[in-house]
């Protein structure tokens, strides 16, 4: 299953829909990616805060800070696009769960990546991100982010160590915060519509999880322009 895709159209999303035969809850996948222009952001958000529970991401930490200036320093003026924005306070109906992890704890599962580690990270992103500001453009910034759920050769042949503990610090315990968070919900056995608005590479855990809790399968996919090319 494609979760984000980079074609000649552009970078786009896929709006999933899952059901089960033996649950009445809906869930909706939201795979977000992180830059992106506005009105992509705008049409998720209000479509996500049209459901009954809307379960989103975030961890506010300085470490966080740090990681995202990768992204969050783009020249918006130059390439149209956008670092992803809050979701709007007070709009919609949804009931909204953090379902990340919180910043003590992702504070503290940080501390135990080797500390060069540490160090490399810090100082990527910042150089990371005025390399982007200054060359990047549309088509540059959309090479790498197609995410689907099967494990590709490339992340197989370049497994180590440091970067499987930087994986289950970024990635994997915030999967299962999210799981755990979406296994509560869909215990109320009631009639919800649920979206789950999180990052592309967290989508592939949910998919599975959904699978497993109680058969749900795709019942309807969309893909939503995250920004194109041109």
């Amino acid at each position: 299953m494609q979760f984000v895709e980079r074609s000649i159209i552009g970078l786009r999303s896929a709006r999933h829909v899952f059901e089960s035969p033996s649950h009445p809850a809906q869930v909706t996948l939201f795979p977000m990616v992180h830059i992106g222009e506005a009105r992509f952001f705008d049409e998720v958000y209000r479509d996500a805060l049209d459901h009954d529970v809307l379960l989103f991401e975030g961890v506010k930490s300085p470490v966080v800070g740090h990681l995202t200036r990768s992204y969050r320093w783009l020249d918006s003026g130059r390439l149209g696009l956008v670092a992803q924005p809050r979701m709007p306070a007070g709009a919609g109906g949804a009931e909204r769960i953090h379902a990340d992890v919180s910043q003590a704890e992702f504070e503290a599962a940080w501390k135990t990546l080797p500390l060069a580690l540490r160090i490399l990270c810090v100082a990527y992103a910042p150089w990371t991100g005025l390399r982007r500001r200054w060359f990047s453009t549309r088509d540059s910034l959309s090479q790498g982010l197609d995410v689907d759920d099967l494990r590709t050769r490339e992340s197989s042949l370049f497994w180590d160590a440091d970067s499987a503990a930087l994986q289950n610090v970024i990635r994997t315990r915030r999967d299962m915060r999210l799981c755990e968070k979406l296994t509560a919900v869909l215990d109320r056995t009631e009639e919800l519509s649920i979206a789950v608005v999180f990052g592309a590479n967290h989508m592939p855990a949910v998919s599975r999880m959904l699978s497993d809790y109680a058969g749900f399968r795709p019942a309807g996919s969309e893909w939503m322009t995250v920004f194109g090319l041109d």
